[in-house]
């Protein structure tokens, strides 16, 4: 077993190794292409968020947006909900791929509504918005959760039929609520963490 000692001068001596490693940077040679950084308020922190008192509130938008006084983000990462009433545009199902969807849509998003038109006051132009699932109902396994494939993927059927197009529909509508707030979704994914949701 080493002594008090021996720890000591080791980890002394892993110290002055960090202490001492360079790295250098070299701007002719670009390896990947960075758009920029940003941030998500998914989840309802983007309420908690506004629902702070002014000071705090402007001072947080300050240390994520602001480009002298904080880290100046640039991307904005919205949560686009599948998970029914509260939290979806499309809570219940319109009964079949071809059926009527009836959307519903508060103007709020959980807050995140608020939170893209904050960060663009800071000059922010890339809002992401992303799906985390489809809608349950229009899944292989009924759940917005817990795995599935959306129906009519590849090699996926449903007995309710093929919802890619319902699905499809069910994304633009989201940006299109989006674009009615002022706010430009720039980016948009259909999908996160395949392998989980």
């Amino acid at each position: 077993m080493p002594s008090l000692t021996q720890l000591v001068a080791l980890a002394a001596n892993v110290g002055l190794t960090l202490a001492q490693t360079a790295v250098t940077v070299n701007v002719g040679s670009p390896l990947q292409q960075i758009d920029g950084f940003g941030v998500s308020q998914a989840f309802g922190r983007a309420n908690e968020f506004k629902n702070l008192a002014s000071g705090p509130r402007t001072q947080g938008l300050d240390y994520l947006f602001s480009t002298t006084t904080g880290a100046g983000l640039t991307i904005i990462r919205n949560r686009i909900g599948s998970g029914g009433s509260g939290d979806s545009i499309l809570p219940t199902s319109p009964g079949s791929p071809s059926g009527t969807p009836s959307y519903v849509w508060d103007g709020v998003d959980a807050g995140q509504v608020w939170f893209s038109q904050s960060a663009m006051s800071y000059g922010v132009k890339t809002i992401y918005a992303d799906a985390w699932s489809a809608p349950g109902f229009m899944k292989t396994n009924g759940d917005q959760g817990n795995g599935g494939w959306l129906c009519g993927v590849t090699g996926k059927t449903c007995s309710s039929g093929d919802w890619r197009q319902a699905y499809a529909n069910f994304l633009v509508q989201y940006v299109k609520y989006y674009k009615q707030a002022g706010i430009t979704i720039t980016h948009l994914g259909f999908l996160n963490e395949p392998d989980w949701v």
